[in-house]
């Protein structure tokens, strides 16, 4: 996102008379030279004061202070200075009661390193010294480490996930309160536990960050129960990973879990995220023959791509690149079972047999011997092959 769009409506709240602010963790990531997400602003005006100003805004959780202001095609959340009363649902607090005040606002957040503001002309504020915790790569709760966390339980996997993205390790104190307080996790609902654990999959520290779930003993409240994993962090490289499925699929593996369709079950996956996961998992356990034609056709170019790099994560020491597979794949007489040159009705009138189990098996077997270049892809060709062949008769 723009830093000039978001400075232009800055300078609009500040013509006002408002104070304004980026916010959070674009802040520090700005610090740290990576690449910058959304853009936060946090101001002592109003909700309401906002609206007035900027001509196109959305009240998305205004009894909380956010207004998404619409600048320049983009969108920024722009947010009412702010603290919170006592949280009852480990998750939203009871009360938010708006201040003047930008430290005030910024003695709310969960780390330190997410405690920064930004004014207009780079200056930073930066009340809880997060500039040094930076520095020294440290996760360090803002206030006392128990009280951040029992008011939403998430920070804890928040944090972990900062530990896998950023490489950074939990300041002492704030470590012992997350070992204290981790039976708080299984308050909190699947879906949000999950988002912040597929985070941290995606992170380049990510086996650092999985040591530490078991270290802490944090892993024995997530759903799925405790894990069961060789940590080697010089062995697995997450980062040579791609999809999530892939990252999901590695995970399972290593936590030889005997049945990856349930323990996705529990952990809530979207149904097509689960299947494609289970079907990377069953073809490493089976060893399926990635330089398979056939097996390239059945299960596609994209899936057979996550297995091998899934098995080089493991270890597996292979031959075949993304490359080959391309190539095979470029070399395949058809890619789809529409492309074949007779369908199931063709069969019937062919073999003058009912509707059956029997299709599926001719029809695979057509197709392998179309890929293996045995059945020419026409109607004749397929005809005159499985009329020589002598399957097990079946009651139609």
């Amino acid at each position: 996102m723009s830093f000039t769009l978001a400075h232009e409506i800055i300078e609009e709240l500040e013509y006002h008379g408002f104070e304004a602010y980026i916010v959070g963790g674009i802040v520090r990531d700005r610090l740290l030279g990576r690449r910058t997400g959304d853009i936060d602003i946090a101001t002592s005006a109003l909700p309401e004061e906002v609206q007035s100003i900027f001509p196109k805004t959305i009240p998305v959780g205004i009894e909380h202070g956010t207004v998404i202001v619409r600048h320049g095609k983009q969108s920024f959340e722009v947010t009412t200075f702010r603290t919170e009363g006592r949280y009852e649902d480990f998750r939203r607090p009871t009360k938010v009661h708006f201040h003047q005040s930008i430290e005030a606002d910024l003695s709310r957040r969960d780390f330190t390193i997410n405690a920064l503001a930004l004014d207009r002309d780079g200056g930073i504020i930066d009340p809880f010294g997060a500039q040094d915790d930076i520095e020294h790569k440290l996760l360090k709760a803002v206030g006392l480490p128990a009280d951040r966390f029992k008011e939403d339980p998430l920070r804890m996997m928040r944090g972990i996930r900062f530990v896998s993205v950023l490489g950074f390790e939990f300041e002492a104190e704030t470590y012992s309160a997350l070992v204290e307080n981790a039976f708080l996790l299984e308050k909190i609902s699947i879906e949000r536990l999950r988002d912040e654990f597929e985070k941290m999959l995606f992170g380049e520290y990510c086996e650092h960050a999985l040591d530490l779930l078991e270290k802490s003993k944090v892993n024995q409240h997530l759903p799925g129960g405790p894990f069961d994993l060789q940590i080697n962090l010089s062995k697995y490289r997450w980062d040579k990973l791609k999809s999530i499925e892939e990252r999901w699929a590695a995970f399972l593996i290593r936590n030889n879990v005997e049945d990856a369709n349930e323990w996705l079950r529990v952990w809530k996956l979207p149904n097509q995220l689960k299947a494609k996961t289970v079907l990377i998992v069953s073809l490493i356990h089976d060893s399926v023959d990635c330089a398979s034609m056939f097996t390239i056709y059945k299960y596609g170019l994209d899936i057979i791509k996550a297995v091998l790099r899934v098995k080089r994560f493991l270890g597996d020491q292979l031959e075949m690149e993304e490359e080959n597979l391309e190539t095979l794949h470029a070399q395949l007489p058809i890619k789809k079972r529409s492309e074949l040159a007779i369908d199931g009705n063709d069969l019937q009138r062919f073999l003058k047999r009912k509707p059956g189990p029997w299709i599926a098996v001719y029809i695979e077997q057509i197709e392998r011997g179309v890929i293996e270049g045995k059945i020419e892809n026409t109607p004749s060709g397929i005809k005159e092959c499985i009329q020589e062949w002598q399957p097990p008769q079946e009651k139609d």
